[in-house]
């Protein structure tokens, strides 16, 4: 029988092991001394042989973690980055979840770097510098007008550079002059409503701010702009739109806040498992023009944690609005322009972007090209929860918290396009309560109105999320 071969091998590494050792040592001793030696457990040479033999597998195991530390598919952890690094990825960092809350108070009202807001859970931290609340950068204002309604008198406003006017006639109210003040304007991207004799003024995307001047008998009465935040930690938490509005320290002339644009998701630090099958979907990097290659490569910018290429390869526009011969990428996270230019790196002459956010890519030719990609829609998530307690295990008192936290964390790990099937949230809940519980039913919502028991099923374009305050738990004893 050929001598088996250990080491560094065409077939790979072999490691000798500790049975291995202590035989091949015992044999050379042996030889060594030209007879049979007793080698037995409770022999002088038996106790030796032992302890040197371990010693030299612990080598043995380390040399053997050398060789699979080169390899994505067999390293881990910091070896396992470096090695993916040679295909140029890098592990994905945890990212924190940022928002962007409407700030309300006086003009010239600068909100602190740092200055924090919460919902009760989880606090967020300013992080503009310098910036101020004002109605040259406002998305929301409330306008009334100045002193008592006078037959003759002009009433205007100025918007975005646009100044609107109505001079008074007899009958006219506080309400029906602000009335028609909005109805002169043609924006579509705010709304106009008038309440107890104030006109408020809203962008539809609090993100975006217009310009709002006193321009004649009209004064400001109230002005919100956008400040950003970010939550103070880690990891995939999902505000509710609405819920942080309170400002954990006071400052003079901040009279409150309110998260009214879906907030940016963050994640935990990346997995062995999520690295090892990103690092295997680069080797579409060597294709171009593949949705596979396009995907691969918009995993490629930094904070892109999710990225899916669909096309549209008919004469006619799908079933999911994607027009004939185009791509469309949903993607999260990320730069805006950073996506766009890796989309028109790796995708076909000739082929049309679909989706709703852009940027401008210029050609070596310097020719302008307009690539368009998707963010994912998130789809908050309602849960009914009814458990009965084991009656050989009691629940503990904080068990209504522990559920869920533990639905929350298993939120945590979808992805998009991911359903939510409800029965894989009772191993989370059973695990962090113990195995206290003795019976379960969970029943879903996306309304927060109808629930059943039956599984939500996304499209590829919605991230499923939940909010602790979305998630009613009954306990039965």
């Amino acid at each position: 029988m050929a001598e088996t071969k250990y080491g560094l091998t065409p077939a790979g590494f072999k490691r000798k092991r500790l049975t291995d050792i202590i035989k091949s040592i015992n044999s050379r001793l042996a030889d060594s001394l030209g007879t049979n030696i007793q080698t037995g457990s409770n022999s002088v040479l038996g106790q030796l042989v032992g302890v040197f033999s371990y010693e030299i597998a612990d080598l043995w195991e380390q040399q053997e973690n050398a060789y699979n530390a080169m390899y994505p598919s067999t390293a881990q952890g910091t070896s396992l980055s470096n090695a993916a690094g040679l295909a140029g990825l890098q592990l994905i960092e945890a990212e924190y979840t940022t928002l962007v809350a409407t700030c309300f108070g006086s003009e010239l009202t600068e909100i602190p770097y740092n200055a924090q807001i919460t919902d009760g859970t989880y606090t967020y931290s300013c992080t503009d510098v310098y910036a101020q609340i004002l109605s040259s950068r406002a998305s929301v204002v409330g306008i009334k007008l100045t002193g008592a309604v006078t037959t003759g008198v002009t009433y205007s406003i100025t918007v975005d550079d646009e100044t609107y006017s109505h001079t008074a006639t007899s009958g006219d109210t506080a309400d029906s002059i602000l009335v028609d003040l909005a109805s002169q304007t043609t924006y579509t991207d705010r709304t106009f409503t008038v309440n107890n004799s104030v006109l408020l003024i809203q962008m539809n995307d609090q993100r975006q701010t217009m310009n709002v001047i006193n321009t004649s008998n009209t004064t400001i009465s109230s002005i919100g702009s956008p400040f950003n935040f970010r939550c103070d930690t880690v990891g995939a938490i999902t505000p509710a739109i609405g819920t942080v509005n309170q400002i954990v320290i006071s400052y003079a002339g901040w009279d409150s806040v309110e998260n009214n644009v879906v907030a940016t998701i963050g994640r935990n630090s990346e997995t062995d498992i999520s690295l090892r099958e990103r690092w295997a979907k680069s080797i579409f990097h060597r294709a171009l023009g593949m949705t596979e290659a396009i995907t691969a490569a918009l995993y490629d910018v930094d904070g892109v944690t999710y990225a899916k290429t669909f096309e549209n390869n008919t004469d006619t526009t799908d079933v999911d609005g994607r027009p004939p011969h185009s791509i469309e990428a949903v993607v999260q996270g990320g730069d805006v322009a950073d996506i766009c230019k890796n989309i028109w790196r790796t995708h076909s002459g000739g082929i049309t972007t679909y989706g709703s956010v852009s940027s401008d890519v210029v050609d070596s030719q310097g020719i302008t090209h307009t690539i368009y990609f998707n963010r994912p829609t998130i789809l908050p998530i309602y849960l009914d929860i009814e458990v009965t307690e084991n009656p050989e295990k009691e629940l503990s008192a904080a068990a209504i918290s522990l559920i869920k936290s533990a639905v929350v964390d298993a939120f945590s790990k979808l992805e998009v396009g991911q359903d939510v099937i409800l029965q894989s949230l009772y191993g989370y809940i059973y695990s962090a309560t113990s195995g206290a519980v003795g019976y379960m039913e969970i029943k879903g919502s996306t309304d927060g109105a109808t629930y059943t028991t039956n599984n939500i099923t996304v499209n590829n374009r919605t991230l499923a999320t939940i909010d602790s305050s979305n998630i009613a738990v009954t306990i039965n004893t």
